[in-house]
């Protein structure tokens, strides 16, 4: 992910925790079925104490996938600072409150910063106002999702004096079927004045009230020079939705 690959110097690095939105009692608001916000609906979902930042989870899937336990998550930054080079962190306890798993990932961003400092150094942060969204993917195969009570988190991030810059962007997102399932074909363009490489979407399927219920991915190895784009296919998505959320990825070409 881009949040991992355009690194800037540790010294000028703050960490920070999120807060959360959700409710103790059965998930975030009262719907059910496709307008569901938290599932299994009487999931627990709360911050790990002590949490005073701006990301909040506004919706979450806990659902048992081909090879493994998958978490998605979307959160929305709620305060006025962006939230840098962020991760969620993820425990999962049973409930009689033992542990049953934790996991890691990043992230995602659709829109980009740079640095005030002098370096030139990009960022990718959470604006104020974006949602944000992660998947956990590698969560153990043998939890038993109806035994999982509780979901505590936690989101790492940096607050860095950064102004907003045009960066990768994906467009034209549309749907493909075949025999392999459903998958997301798009563009991606370069609105940085540097060439990126090793470009990557990741496409979450969204309910109607976007909730993200899996991921598609797609990578590639070409360089993309500024102005330039890239079209992409991405793998088959497991859970396809009404929607989609879509976010680039890449590295800063070597020069």
């Amino acid at each position: 992910m881009l949040a991992k690959r355009l690194l800037i110097p540790a010294a000028v690095l703050l960490p920070l925790a999120c807060s959360s939105e959700a409710s103790d009692g059965a998930g975030v608001g009262g719907d059910i079925g496709d307008d569901a916000l938290i599932v299994p609906e009487d999931l627990s979902v709360t911050a790990l104490p002590g949490g005073n930042g701006v990301l909040n989870v506004i919706a979450l899937t806990l659902r048992k996938g081909p090879t493994s336990t998958e978490l998605y998550a979307a959160l929305r930054n709620d305060g006025d600072v962006p939230a840098c080079h962020a991760a969620l962190a993820v425990e999962l306890y049973d409930r009689a409150q033992q542990s049953l798993a934790a996991g890691i990932n990043g992230l995602l961003t659709q829109h980009f910063y740079r640095l005030t400092d002098g370096s030139g150094a990009i960022a990718a942060c959470v604006g104020p106002g974006d949602v944000t969204m992660a998947a956990v993917t590698d969560l153990p195969s043998d939890i038993v999702i109806e035994d999982v009570g509780y979901v505590v988190y936690r989101c790492p991030y940096f607050a860095l004096d950064v102004i907003p810059i045009d960066g990768l962007t994906i467009s034209q997102v549309k749907t493909v079927t075949g025999g392999s399932g459903t998958a997301y074909t798009g563009t991606l363009l370069n609105g940085l004045d540097v060439a990126v490489s090793d470009p990557s979407a990741t496409v979450f399927s969204v309910n109607r009230v976007g909730r993200p219920l899996g991921v598609a991915i797609a990578s590639g190895t070409a360089q993309i020079p500024p102005g330039g784009s890239w079209v992409f296919e991405t793998s088959p998505v497991d859970a396809p939705g009404p929607g989609h959320a879509a976010y680039p990825a890449a590295a800063i070409a070597a020069r």
